[in-house]
Parts: C-alpha cells; structure tokens; sequence
C-alpha cells in the first residue's frame, strides 16, 4: 500500500516498519521481531484513537440527523462507511486469530485476545505464506484449511472498500481529491528489486509472523484513516457552511424606538445567537447599499465590499459614506456601535461578515433611530439590576438642570449616584426637578428595578473546578481553595473561610474539615501520596458574602491523572 496523505505518526510507523522489513531481508538477528511488536503496538494504539475520533463523528452527525432531516443522507453516507470499515477490520483480525490457531496451536478463544508479543512462533516464515495461500507465489490463491485468509481475498474486499468510500461522493472535483488522498489503500504491484510483484506476494511472501501480523495491524489502521477522511467529508456538508454559535440571547427589537403619546409601541422578540469567541466583520453605512450584491456573497463565496457599498471609505460615522467597524468597537462576537448625530430621524445599515470553512457568509441588515431633546432618563450602569451588598453605580438624567432623587439604599456619589439596596425585591428611584421658573417641585416619574442577591461563586483548587482531571504535580502546587466570581460585572473578592477535605484510600474514606482557605499538612500528605486515578473530594465550602451571607459552594472534585 502507497501513496496518499497520512498523518506524521503513521508517516513515522510506516518508515519504521520498512526499515524492519529490510533488516529482516538482511538476515538480521531475531532481535528484531521484537521491534515489529513495538510497532506493531503503535499501529495498533493509532488505530484505536482513529476509532474513537470516528465514533464522536458519527455522533455529531446523527444529532444532525436527528434535528434536521436534509441531513439525514450524510448520516445514512456515513452508517455505510461505517459498516464497511468494521467489516473489512474485522476480517483482517480473523485472519490474524487465525494464524495464531494454526502456527501457535492456540484455541479460538485464546488467540483472539493475545496479543503479538506473547506468541513464540513470531519468527515462522513458512506458515503465514501458506495460509495466505501463497504457497506458490506465481499463482496466489488459498490455503484449503484457511480459505479466508486468502491475501487474493483479502486484496479484493481493500479494492471493494475503496471503491466503497469513493462512492459517497458524486462531485467530480471531491471524488479527485479524497481519491488522491486515500490513495495508500491502492493494492498496486509493488516494485522490488527483483522486479515488480503483486501486491499480496509483495505484501506477505516469506516474511515472518511477527511481519505479517504488523503488516496486517497497519491495513487496519489504514482502514480507519480512510473512514476519518471520508466521514469528516461527509460532516463538512452539516458544519461546513454552518456559522458556529455558542451564545444565545434574548433579544427585541423595535422598528420605531421613539413614539409620541397615544403612539403604539411595538418590537420584534426573538433569541439571537453569536459566537463571543470570533469577532465578525461589520460594515456601516448611511446611504442605500447593493443587498443583492452582498447576498450573492453566499452563494459565490466572493466577497468585494466596494461592489456593494456606495460612495467613498471612511474611517468612522460621520467621514465618507461606508466604513468598516474597528477591533476596538467589535468585540465578544458582537458591534458596539455608538453614533452622535443631531436631533431628528436617521436611518444606517450595513453588513455582518462571518467566516465558515467553505467561505464568508454575509447578513445585511437596516435600522434607524430619532434623537429628541433631553427627557428623564435613569438606568442601571453595570446591568438592569441592582445587586445587595455592592456599591451599584447609577446614572441619572432629567431634562431640568436642578432635581433630585431618591429611593432606599440611593446616595449621591462624586458627580453619580450609589445604590446599595438592602432586601430583595423591587425598588423604585423616583426623580423630582426644580422649576426655575415657579421654583415648585415636578415630579418627573419614577423608574422600578429589581434588587436580587449577588450570585454565588465558584469554588476553584489549582486551577480547576467542578468535576476536572488534574495532574499530581499541579496538585502539589496547589496551596489554597479559591472561591471566584465568574462573569459577574462588579469586582468582588471573596475568600473562603472553610473547606471539607477528603478521598478513599486503601477502601478506607479519609475526611476532615479545614478551617480557612489553605490546604493543611494532612491535605499535602495525601496528595502526595496520591495514585493515578485516586479522586479528591473538596466539599462543604463555605464563603463570607459582600451583603452578609454564608454561602456554600459546589464541591471540587479532582482525578489525579
């Protein structure tokens, strides 16, 4: 088998195992059939981790599948490639078991789980030729007693199989290029010094068992590289031109974000879904833009911005007719897009562009907005609550010069002001201006928000948290349990005060309560003593909350790998 694309560590396994197969022409000592058991198990292991990658595989697309019945057909696609593989595997440990039985006397039961290195008879040339029916290697053919460990058969259903996974495909240009990549599955004649042979005398003549089998173990792995590469084609029809999302949001938007009285408010309400990890390109622009042109973007895959803008490039809002948003205004896979503009109507739109594997896709959009003069205006500046035992700072505008307001918990702050509500609930800063005129107090309304608890943090040890895997010497390093605020806006530092420490060692539960937040002698003699795979249990955390609580956290639970 030659030719194709593999990957560097079969790439590696193969040069070794050529170099092997020259060493034994040599005559070289028995030693060496010990070196085809080494590689032998690499071949193996490699195989194993391409199964397991292919098992994910299958799974993303049978999820597909399952919420979409376009895909439907990629996953009946890859069920076959499936099948197949693990047919044309099977096979190939058939015949190994097989030789085992008949070179080694072993029972069915045996051979089928010993592995190479426990076979004596690993430098027999003779056996595995015959079985493969190479007995006379002018006319391959099989042996009477072992007629499915035919190299011929065995040649046939590789060619079967590689017809098979080509099959799939019906583009002409995929087809081309999967069949260049998969090409080490081709069983063409193999050129020799001795001239050129056929690929099942050139493959398995006159070389020792311990050959034969690595050389079998290695079309395995060969099998299962070829299903990757079909099956991770076959997913590319699903995830290829699919924009990848991780972040949903409730979202509502409304067409007219400015009404008079006796006006009717209305707003479209619909979950948005982005990616926070990669930032999109975002064109704006005042004027009319080609929507036609943007969207044959999807279809073509190419993309020239001056062929759907109009006018001249800017740098910013306000400089030429277009320009395309800075690092610095997207972020988090959304535009924050900020526009001072005089009071009245205006209208902008633009474009989204996201990159997918199989080119840029674009989403147009329009909108408008209306400044109007100064009116009462209360909000929230970290978020749409206020949360209990924390400064929140709030910003306050009214179209008087001179007001104040008030509510429980509020208190003015340099040129802002402070809320620090003290129960949960809902609390109402109420604004009241001045008069300059008349000098008479005008209630200017009220604004109602919602004061909730802060949320409780996590607990972390050495950098983990939850259920987590962690190495020994990480764990050593540890010397505190850490209580963090994950995605919270207000910088809060919060220690813990307690801990329970525990593990099983020996069948016997060791558990004792740590006051504080350091790991004491006891907890660093057991890690230190801890085995491979041993599970530490960090419970009953207890932290001293801003607003007063005693909180207990989730447990940490860690596996010494």
């Amino acid at each position: 088998m030659s030719g194709g694309k593999l990957p560097p560590r079969q790439k590696m396994i193969g040069l070794m195992y050529l170099v092997l197969l020259a060493l034994l022409a040599m005559n070289v000592s028995k030693s060496i059939l010990e070196s085809f058991v080494i590689i032998n198990n690499g071949i193996e292991n490699t195989g194993k981790s391409f199964a397991i990658s292919n098992e994910i595989m299958y799974s993303k697309l049978s999820k597909a599948a399952n919420e979409n019945a376009a895909y439907k057909k990629f996953n009946d696609d890859a069920l076959k490639v499936k099948k197949e593989a693990q047919a044309l595997i099977d096979h190939i440990e058939h015949i190994k078991s097989v030789m085992y039985q008949k070179i080694d006397g072993l029972t069915p039961e045996v051979a089928d789980t010993t592995p190479l290195a426990s076979i004596s008879a690993k430098d027999n040339y003779d056996e595995p030729s015959r079985l493969m029916g190479l007995g006379d290697p002018g006319n391959p053919g099989s042996a009477p007693d072992c007629e499915e460990c035919s190299s011929t058969e065995l040649k046939t259903k590789l060619n079967a199989y590689h017809a098979t996974l080509l099959s799939v495909f019906k583009d002409k240009d995929i087809k081309e290029a999967l069949e260049e990549k998969i090409a080490y599955l081709e069983t063409n004649t193999i050129k020799a010094h001795d001239g050129d042979k056929p690929w099942e005398v050139g493959m398995f003549y006159h070389n020792p068992l311990a050959a034969v089998v690595t050389t079998l173990s290695k079309i395995q792995s060969d099998v299962r590289t070829a299903e990757s590469e079909i099956v991770a084609k076959l997913y590319e029809n699903i995830d290829g031109d699919v924009v990848s999302f991780n972040t949903v949001d409730g979202m509502a938007f409304a067409p007219k974000a400015y009404i008079m009285d006796g006006d009717s408010f209305s707003a479209k309400i619909f979950t948005a879904a982005y990616d926070d990890a990669s930032d999109p390109d975002i064109y704006i622009t005042k004027n009319e833009f080609d929507t036609a042109e943007a969207l044959k973007v999807n279809t073509s895959g190419k993309f020239d911005i001056k062929k759907i803008m109009k006018g001249s490039e800017g740098k910013a809002w306000g400089e030429g007719d277009w320009y395309q948003m800075s690092k610095e205004e997207v972020s988090g896979g959304r535009g924050h897009l900020k526009i001072k503009e005089s009071v009245g109507v205006h209208n902008y739109g633009g474009i989204i562009k996201l990159k997918t594997k199989k080119g840029p896709k674009v989403y147009p959009f329009s909108s408008s907005f209306e400044v109007g003069k100064p009116s009462l205006a209360v909000s929230a500046d970290k978020m749409n609550v206020f949360y209990i035992g924390v400064d929140n700072p709030v910003s306050i505008a009214a179209p008087m010069p001179n007001f104040t307001a008030s509510a429980p918990g509020l208190s003015k702050s340099g040129k802002g002001w402070v809320m620090r509500p003290k129960k949960r609930g809902k609390v109402s800063i109420t604004v009241t201006g001045i008069d300059e005129t008349t000098g008479s107090k005008v209630n200017l309304g009220r604004v109602e928000f919602r004061a909730k608890r802060i949320p409780d943090p996590k607990s972390f040890i050495g950098g983990k948290s939850g259920s987590a895997s962690i190495k020994k010497v990480a764990f050593k390093n540890a010397s505190t349990v850490q209580a963090k605020m994950e995605n919270f806006d207000f910088d809060i530092k919060v220690k813990v005060s307690s801990f329970v420490f525990s593990t099983t060692k020996a069948g016997v539960v060791q558990e004792f309560k740590v006051n504080g937040n350091k790991l004491n002698a006891k907890c660093k003699q057991l890690i230190g003593k801890s085995k491979r795979n041993q599970k530490f249990f960090i419970e009953k955390v207890k932290v001293r909350m801003p607003d007063g609580s005693t909180r207990q956290l989730a447990p940490v639970i860690l596996k010494v790998i």
